[in-house]
């Protein structure tokens, strides 16, 4: 790149490093956007950073830290360190450790607080250390990455330093030879807005693209672009662009072989370059004149554009010995038959280039390194990553488990709780049950033998009262409602199982040969009801029940003073 563009590009990326304000005016500094105070910021940059004077600028940093604290504006109290850093990148002999370092912090707290501008802007400087001071060229390639991907989610109304940024990225990647990127992201740049002070921007990033496209031999697409630089001239200090934009015209038309429209524009060229002192260009332009007329065979006007080309190179800092330059002078002196000073030429030509290759070279290698030894780095970082997220994963996993366990536990714990409690609530609904049936049945029983013993009363008071006998049609009818007839017997056995459960079973396994005459009379007896009763009962007389009584003494074989209600008592 000229000199004049690196002077150029250097103030313009120097102000998205470092912009700090006068005292007078940070009170208009307060709870405002990046963009608001952007252009109060530049008018302090010359001040600050050309002019450093560090015990005033801690000073005003001190100030700014107070005065946005006081006012709760977080994003300025950003812009302190940020102008803190800044200044600490500007000061000679500065330690890139100390400054990497505080970067890294003000991007973890840009992070936290979500601030976009300043997010990006921090690892722009960061970048810029990385590859300035201390030529870890990959990391500033990996910052660039990350700032493009930012980049791409703010306008240039909100960051004024986009198209700077994305300029400065287009230059890294033609340092590298790389220039198809290099063309892509000065592309990006002319598509970002710019204030008026930054009107030179597109004019750096159109010159980008051009040199990149020469590189690629695209000289038509390179014109292109350096006439577009011609027409985007403005007054003022962009006026030099002109110069810049003839110069690179001239050289395209040089590498075409049109020496007689090249000549006059590298010319413009020289001069526009030596006004503003730019003597790399101007020597450059100059070494491509002095070639020129020996194309042409004006070797005179070779020798004196030779000479004006080595005086200028002298002039740059440092001087910077052209290959060119010395091959024009071994094709002048051979041409002259000063062949020993052609080969002298030669040679140096020849190590020139050997050394510019090489220590192109070094720089490529020492990147492949840099992203090697980064790779490695980050591929300790994933194995680590991948040995926390499998501790992770196994911790959770037996988390979870005791998490489900407990779960499955208190399941059925409740199940068997709920299973216990409905079994116990069934248990006690049909011992509920049970008893009110057990009641029910037993109420029934006892109004059986109640009616029974009533109606047999009656019979008794009628026979006695009225002389009536048990012929008698009255006392017939009232016997017969005493009958228990077959159907309510089943129902009287129901009941009497509810109350006496298993009797009538056990007295069939005692007494198998027992008839239902004498199966009823054991549970009459067991009622403890009379003779009598048991006669209205069953409907038959008196003496039929003992006939029936004297049946089951005898199969049960029971001496006469034997009870045979004990017998029905045990069974």
């Amino acid at each position: 790149m000229p000199v004049f563009l690196q002077k150029r590009f250097a103030f313009l990326f120097l102000f998205v490093l470092a912009s700090s304000p006068g005292a007078a005016q940070f009170e208009h500094w307060l709870n405002k956007k990046h963009a608001e105070r952007y252009s109060d910021m530049r008018n302090f940059i010359d001040h600050n950073v050309n002019h450093i004077d560090t015990v005033t600028t801690n000073e005003s940093i001190a100030k700014i830290r107070s005065q946005a604290a006081r006012a709760g504006d977080d994003e300025l109290l950003l812009e302190a360190d940020y102008i803190h850093i800044a200044m600490l990148t500007s000061v000679p002999g500065m330690k890139p450790g100390k400054v990497i370092n505080e970067l890294n912090a003000l991007i973890t707290k840009a992070d936290q607080q979500e601030n976009q501008q300043m997010q990006i802007r921090a690892r722009v400087q960061l970048a810029h250390v990385y590859w300035y001071f201390t030529k870890n060229y990959e990391k500033a390639f990996e910052l660039f990455f990350d700032i493009h991907k930012r980049l791409a989610h703010i306008s240039g109304k909100e960051l004024p330093e986009k198209a700077v940024i994305l300029t400065r990225i287009g230059e890294s990647y033609y340092f590298f030879a790389n220039y198809k990127s290099a063309i892509t992201f000065s592309r990006e740049a002319l598509k970002a807005e710019v204030i008026f002070e930054h009107l030179g921007v597109h004019n750096i990033a159109m010159n980008t693209i051009g040199l990149s496209y020469i590189k690629e031999g695209m000289l038509d697409s390179a014109d292109f672009y350096f006439q577009k630089i011609i027409e985007n001239v403005k007054l003022g200090d962009y006026n030099v662009w002109k110069g810049i934009a003839q110069g690179d015209l001239g050289h395209t038309a040089y590498l075409r072989g049109n020496y007689e429209k090249a000549l006059p524009l590298l010319l413009s060229s020289v001069n526009q370059a030596k006004l503003i002192g730019d003597f790399e260009q101007a020597a450059g332009s100059m070494t491509r004149i002095s070639d020129i007329y020996f194309r042409q065979k004006r070797f005179a006007d070779a020798a004196v554009a030779m000479k004006d080309a080595q005086g200028l190179i002298s002039r740059t800092n440092p001087p910077k010995k052209s290959e060119q330059l010395y091959q024009v002078f071994a094709k002048v002196n051979a041409a002259q038959g000063n062949f020993d000073l052609t080969n002298t030429y030669l040679d140096s030509a020849n190590q020139l280039h050997d050394k510019l290759a090489k220590e192109f070279n070094s720089i490529q290698m020492l990147r492949a390194s840099e992203r090697s030894k980064l790779q490695e780095h980050r591929a300790t970082l994933e194995s680590i990553a991948a040995e926390q997220q499998i501790k992770t994963l196994e911790r959770n996993i037996l988390f979870i488990l005791i998490i489900l366990l407990i779960v499955l536990a208190l399941y059925f714990y409740k199940t068997y709780y709920y299973q216990v409690r409905e079994k116990q609530r069934r248990s006690e609904d049909q011992l509920k049950r049970a008893e009110q049936e057990l009641n029910f049945a037993t109420q029934q029983l006892e109004e059986f033998t109640r009616s029974i013993s009533e109606k047999n009363q009656l019979v008794e008071e009628l026979t006695a009262r009225y002389g009536m006998s048990a012929n008698d049609q009255a006392v017939a009818e009232l016997q017969k409602i005493t009958i228990l007839t077959d159907e309510q017997w089943e129902y009287f056995r129901r009941l009497f199982d509810k109350i006496h459960v298993g009797y009538l079973s056990r007295l069939r396994e005692k007494l198998p040969g027992l008839t239902p005459a004498e199966t009823r009379f054991m549970a009459l007896a067991k009622l403890n009801l009379g003779y009598k009763e048991m006669a209205s009962t069953l409907g038959i007389s008196v003496q039929s029940v003992r006939v029936i009584r004297h049946r089951i003494r005898k199969k049960l074989n029971l001496p006469e003073e034997s009870n045979l209600n004990d017998v029905v008592g045990s069974i």
